[in-house]
């Protein structure tokens, strides 16, 4: 008789076995392409420029939060 855990197992390792053989590359969204130069106000509403991060980093993420319930 099999048991619950016997199957879960067998479940699990059917699950990763499949997300192993997914292909990262297609699933990568836009990453590669060239954003053009924009200003946004950081935190502490100082201007900070793409071009500047760009100096000192190789890659730059923005984040947005459209409900957040912020007063700006």
């Amino acid at each position: 008789m099999i048991t619950r855990k016997a199957i879960f197992l067998a479940f699990l390792l059917a699950f990763l076995s499949g997300c192993a053989s997914t292909d990262v590359q297609k699933s990568q969204g836009l990453q590669g392409t060239k954003a053009i130069d924009f200003t946004l106000p950081d935190q502490n509403n100082r201007e900070v420029k793409l071009s500047e991060i760009l100096k000192n980093y190789r890659g730059a993420v923005l984040a947005f939060y459209p409900k957040d319930d912020s007063k700006n």
